[in-house]
């Protein structure tokens, strides 16, 4: 029932009110209702709790609903603080050893960026009421529950993340580009995926922004590696890479 209905509704209601107020008789200059005893009076009766029962609908429908436990939002939203959780490690990594400021002025964005969107994930998830961890296995809420060991969509080895640390830093810079553009492309693949599966706004507004703003970084960091001497990646996230096998 749509609301332009349930104005009909009333207007209709309305009318037949009236009407039957003015046949019912006057007694001592005031009138007075009868308790409905013909068809009428049932079918207005009917009329007027059908129109209740519509605005009911209609409000329940306008009031947002929060996930629950085991929903695809509290799934996207407990991975992707993982991910993101080695995507500030990685960018802080790189941002302290690097010479170059427009790679340390990046690397600083992304660390800052993915820990201001981890503790809005924090933020929504208390006030959904629900745990900060759960009990299913990472990305079953995609459909590619991950046995233990294996990786989300692009996020690096151990390896990787430690040789940040250790390499000579002209090959950690090309190291930190190459796995961070493998590292967004997961990122993305996760946000449209739950674009695809949720219609909560708040979880849609932070699926959208990662895709817009990681993309871009994406687009940049093909640039510095370019600008390296490196080829730029271009390719989409191997499937292997993507579930972890």
């Amino acid at each position: 029932m749509t609301a332009r209905e349930v104005a009909d509704g009333f207007s209709s209601v309305d009318a037949q009110v009236d009407d039957t107020r003015a046949a019912l008789p006057d007694v001592k200059g005031e009138r007075r209702f009868t308790r409905p005893g013909s068809g009428t009076g049932w079918i207005l009766l009917a009329v007027m709790t059908a129109i209740a029962i519509g605005i009911g609908v209609l409000a329940w429908q306008a009031l947002p609903h929060n996930p629950g436990e085991g929903s695809a939002e509290a799934g996207f939203l407990r991975d992707m603080q993982t991910h993101h959780s080695q995507a500030v490690e990685m960018a802080m990594t790189i941002r302290d050893r690097t010479s170059d400021e427009q790679l340390r002025s990046m690397a600083t964005d992304i660390a800052f960026s993915q820990a201001t969107e981890s503790g809005m994930m924090t933020g929504y998830l208390d006030a959904w009421g629900l745990p900060f961890a759960g009990s299913d296995a990472p990305m079953t809420w995609m459909g590619h529950p991950l046995m233990s060991g294996e990786l989300m969509p692009g996020m690096a080895t151990t390896e990787q993340v430690a040789q940040l640390k250790t390499l000579p830093v002209a090959q950690a810079e090309i190291l930190f580009l190459q796995v961070m553009i493998r590292h967004h492309q997961g990122g993305v693949e996760m946000a449209n995926d739950i674009l695809a599966r949720s219609d909560n706004r708040l979880v849609g507004d932070m699926a959208n922004r990662i895709v817009r703003v990681q993309s871009s970084e994406i687009d940049t960091m093909n640039q510095f590696l370019v600008s390296r001497g490196q080829q730029p990646i271009t390719d989409p996230l191997p499937e292997s890479h993507s579930h972890g096998t």
